[in-house]
C-alpha cells in the first residue's frame, strides 16, 4: 500500500504542474522494475482479452496510468501477450513485443529501476489483461 501511495503522489506531482503543457510536452510515467539480482522483474505474464474481434478494436497503450495528459503510444489486440511489471490502481505497466535477445527485464542491480529495455512498454487497463500465466 505505501508503494501505491508514493506512486500516486508522484503521479499528481507530475500531472498538476504539467497540465498547461500537456499538449506540447506529453508526460510519461516510467515502469519501475523491482526484485533481486538475477530475477525477472516482470514475472507475471498476461494475455489481452475482451477488446473485441473487429479489426479496428484495440487496447490503447498509454504513456502513463490514466487519460489526459497521457497519450496513446501503442495498440494491443485480443490474444497479444504482455509481461506485467507493475500495478498501479486499475492500470498495469506492461512490456510487450519481441526483441532478438529478449525484452531484458532481468534485474542487474538490487535497486528499483526504470525499464529501459528494447521492447515496447506502457500502461494499459488491468481489466483487459488476463494475468497469471507464467
Amino acid at each position: 500500500m505505501p508503494l501505491i501511495t508514493s506512486r500516486l503522489v508522484l503521479l499528481f506531482a507530475l500531472v498538476l504542474p504539467g497540465m498547461a503543457l500537456a499538449e506540447t510536452t506529453p508526460l510519461n510515467v516510467p515502469i519501475l522494475m523491482h526484485g533481486s539480482i538475477g530475477d525477472d522483474a516482470c514475472p507475471e505474464k498476461g494475455r489481452v482479452v475482451e477488446v473485441g474481434s473487429e479489426p479496428e478494436s484495440f487496447l490503447p497503450v498509454q504513456s502513463g496510468p490514466g487519460d489526459a495528459p497521457f497519450r496513446e503510444i501503442g495498440r494491443l489486440h485480443d490474444g497479444d501477450m504482455v509481461a506485467v511489471c507493475e500495478k498501479l490502481g486499475p492500470w498495469l505497466g506492461v512490456v510487450y513485443g519481441s526483441a532478438p535477445l529478449g525484452c531484458q527485464t532481468t534485474i542487474l542491480v538490487p535497486v528499483e529501476q526504470t525499464y529501459t529495455g528494447p521492447c515496447d512498454h506502457g500502461w494499459v487497463m488491468a481489466r483487459n489483461v488476463s494475468a497469471g500465466t507464467k
